[in-house]
């Protein structure tokens, strides 16, 4: 009898400890990666590692760089289409280096305005594994990267590590207002 107890409490010891607790960051990317799916699925995530964290200070840094080669480029081709003259060209290119001046400084003025803020984690970088089915179709073991904020908000998640920092300027307060007052004004047009 005691070795019949034993063997029980063995397997219970065993079970227990085989079941993994839910992780809220691998929950978040598959909601995130399934939420236009208007079909059953079960995906998992697996081998889910933390790549890199980003601070705020660091994501204004790369968003200031992408507007300050940008304002470089554009006046470099507004200057081109002025000695070539097309002034159609030169024109546009003046309404896109506006824009572009207009977004550096705001970006300058919100980092100034965290202030301190800016040496806090903006998001985490990770890498992972998922597989599953959706419907009938099997998906195949696939890995992926995401960026997640600490309060676990999925910002990207991508195939190719080199994307996933295409939007993760949306984590910066104010910044999406700020792209969105521009498209605003220029469907006013």
């Amino acid at each position: 009898m005691k070795k019949i107890t034993l063997l029980v409490l063995a397997v219970l010891a065993v079970c227990a400890c085989s079941q993994k607790e839910p992780d809220p960051v691998a929950d978040a990317i598959v909601a995130e990666m399934m939420k236009d799916i208007d079909q059953p699925y079960k995906i998992v995530v697996e081998e889910l590692q933390l790549l890199d964290s980003t601070t705020f200070a660091t994501e204004f840094q790369r968003r200031i760089g992408i507007y300050d080669l940008r304002l470089d480029q554009n006046t470099a081709r507004m200057e081109k289409y002025i000695r070539e003259g097309k002034p159609k060209n030169a024109t546009k290119v003046f309404q896109e280096l506006q824009r572009d001046t207009k977004i550096f400084n705001e970006l300058n003025a919100l980092k100034e305005m965290m202030a301190e803020d800016t040496l806090k984690t903006a998001y985490y970088d990770y890498s992972y594994f998922y597989s599953g089915k959706v419907g009938e179709q099997k998906v195949p073991r696939k890995q992926a990267f995401a960026t997640v904020t600490p309060d676990g908000r999925v910002l990207t998640y991508a195939a190719d590590r080199k994307d996933i920092h295409k939007a993760t300027g949306l984590v910066i307060p104010g910044y999406q207002e700020l792209l969105d007052s521009f498209k605003e004004a220029d469907e006013d047009k």
